[in-house]
């Protein structure tokens, strides 16, 4: 699940207009956690757009998973790339 998922929100992500900076599978169900930037910062309706978005897809690529969240990477979180 892993690569295919990364190569999948690789090909996604940007086109809604944001920056996929990380994503994680954490837990069980399992848990998929995206992260996602632009210039000026993410807000909220970023998030809720990704979000339905990749719900959407998941479903129609048959991606298994228990719960989705997607946030910016934070002040407080470590950078995953430039």
């Amino acid at each position: 699940m892993g690569r295919q998922l990364g190569e999948l929100l690789e090909q996604t992500v940007p086109a809604l207009g944001v920056e996929l900076v990380a994503w994680e599978i954490a837990g069980k169900g399992p848990l998929v956690r995206v992260y996602i930037d632009k210039p000026g910062g993410i807000v909220v309706d970023d998030c809720a757009r990704v979000s339905d978005h990749l719900t959407h897809l998941f479903t129609v690529e048959n991606v298994e998973y228990g719960r989705l969240e997607v946030s910016s990477p934070g002040v407080d979180r470590p950078l995953h790339k430039l």
